[in-house]
């Protein structure tokens, strides 16, 4: 048990200071040297956990849709009564998309430079496939307790939702916020498919 317990907690300190160095140079700054320092952890015991900078970045990633995912449904309550609009929730997540600096749009935007690498492609790929299982998760678990229309069909609106944030999150890192078709209108669209006229219909 000591040794699961250590190898927890020594998993969660190099995500939390990977995150936070991304958070202050970037990706390609981000070295394991720096990350040993501020965990304390040897060479041996990185490696021991992870094989590269890739490698962790890719769980930096996956530990960031689960979190997303926890969030969703601890905001969205256990039973139709308790239940939040699921849009609302999805909005309050969509709101990181537009922050370039936000961990999860460095790494995507990095890997995307890498796409050439077998690991940064597999990691691109994986991510969206959580995106996609998951959003496809959020809206299932909407329908069951009658607040997302049962006529929408899951599958091609969780597609839909990845394409939409993959989308604004590939515009705001190289562009302004001077466009008419925002996050905001989005969410609306959403809103419009999940009650009132399903337009993405089994």
């Amino acid at each position: 048990m000591k040794q699961f317990e250590r190898r927890v907690r020594s998993e969660k300190a190099l995500l939390e200071a990977a995150s936070a160095l991304i958070k202050e140079v970037g990706c390609a700054k981000t070295t394991l040297a720096e990350i040993m320092e501020r965990t304390g952890l040897s060479k041996g015991a990185i490696y021991h956990y992870i094989k590269s900078k890739d490698e962790l970045f890719a769980k930096v990633l996956e530990a960031r849709i689960h979190e997303t995912n926890d969030k969703f449904f601890e905001k969205m309550g256990q039973t139709k009564e308790d239940m939040k609009d699921p849009i609302d929730v999805l909005t309050e997540s969509f709101e990181e998309i537009n922050h370039p600096k936000d961990v999860v749009n460095q790494i995507l935007l990095y890997f995307i430079g890498r796409n050439e690498q077998k690991n940064a492609k597999e990691a691109l790929r994986e991510f969206d496939q959580w995106m996609f299982e998951f959003s496809k998760l959020w809206i299932v678990s909407g329908q069951k307790n009658g607040v997302i229309s049962e006529k929408i069909d899951a599958n091609q609106t969780a597609e839909l939702f990845v394409l939409m944030s993959s989308g604004f999150r590939m515009r705001n890192v190289h562009s302004g916020s001077d466009y008419e078709f925002q996050t905001s209108q989005f969410t609306a669209l959403m809103k419009s498919l999940f009650r009132e006229d399903p337009v993405l219909l089994k």
